[in-house]
């Protein structure tokens, strides 16, 4: 069984930007751990700081059920307030749990994604991005060996993000789209907190929103699903999933530049379990695995997790 993990800075950022692909991969048999980085104590309107907290984690473990989360781990930091934490002792925290979970697949904001103005959210890509190589190394952190942890690599690297100008795959997830919008509206507190920045400045504006004032005093499932269906149809389209279909966007990386190579010189492991498919990755694989791939040379070293590598494949 793999496991997928999601890193989320703050409690709703699964279920609003993959929650359905979660929920899809639960049910296809994946474990999957969600951490939460921050305590979210500042996401609500007219409550207090500790009731915030108490309404948010529980709302934040009733979405987790719905999407089939098997776990969720809890770093505690305080919410809006990353800019200002060292970013190595945060990337420890991520290394640890690579080497103590082994995630097969980490689902995270892109480090690279435009227009994102939150810095928890870019703190944390940042400190994931750079976990993913630092976790390979036996001389980065050598006390998580002392547990009998060791040097690990996650494989597949789900980046998710508000613009995402590399986004290469589209989830189709029609038919776990609703659990992803039951999974969303779980998060009461900090939707009514979401929908009332936008009604504030929508004041500003001079003018008013009567949907927007019906969800956050009532129902909010009506308006949370026109905009969560608008976004996985626009993704479809993009995608060509089909008509109809809904889909969730992702940068989708494996080995990035390394990707020819690894598939034609690789060969499987006897107790490892099948790689899943991946289309827009998996590429055709030659009867005699014998061809090394050409290499031309590239001006910039890319680094990653256990090699300097000079130049791209072809």
């Amino acid at each position: 069984m793999h496991t997928a993990m999601v890193i989320c800075p703050h409690a709703d950022d699964a279920a609003a930007f993959c929650g359905a692909t979660l929920a899809k991969f639960a049910d296809q048999g994946w474990r999957i751990i969600l951490v939460r980085v921050t305590d979210d104590c500042k996401d609500s309107v007219g409550l207090s700081i500790e009731e915030t907290m108490r309404r948010n984690t529980e709302e934040m473990h009733a979405a987790a059920k719905i999407m089939g989360v098997a776990e969720v781990v809890e770093l505690g930091y305080e919410t809006d307030c990353l800019a200002d934490v060292p970013e190595v002792p945060l990337r420890e925290r991520f290394i640890y749990l690579f080497r103590k979970c082994r995630p097969y697949a980490v689902f995270s904001f892109d480090p690279f994604g435009l227009y994102e103005g939150n810095m928890d959210h870019i703190r944390v890509a940042q400190a994931v991005e750079e976990a993913f190589w630092v976790a390979c190394f036996d001389k980065h952190h050598p006390e998580h060996f002392k547990e009998g942890l060791a040097p690990f690599s996650v494989c597949e690297r789900w980046y998710y993000g508000r613009h995402l100008p590399g986004a290469n795959h589209a989830e189709d997830v029609s038919e776990y789209l609703e659990r992803k919008i039951d999974a969303l509206c779980a998060h009461r507190e900090m939707m009514r907190n979401t929908l009332n920045q936008l009604r504030l400045q929508v004041q500003t504006f001079g003018r008013r929103m009567p949907p927007l004032d019906m969800a956050m005093d009532g129902d909010l499932r009506p308006l949370l699903a026109l905009v969560m269906r608008e976004q996985a149809s626009a993704v479809a389209k993009a995608f060509n999933l089909g008509e109809g279909r809904m889909g969730e966007a992702f940068r989708l990386e494996r080995f990035g530049d390394l990707e020819g190579l690894a598939q034609a010189m690789s060969e499987p492991i006897p107790s490892a379990e099948e790689p899943p498919k991946r289309e827009r990755l998996d590429l055709q694989r030659p009867e005699a695995n014998t061809a090394t791939p050409p290499i031309r040379s590239c001006r910039k070293t890319r680094r990653t997790g256990n090699s300097n590598w000079q130049g791209t494949v072809e």
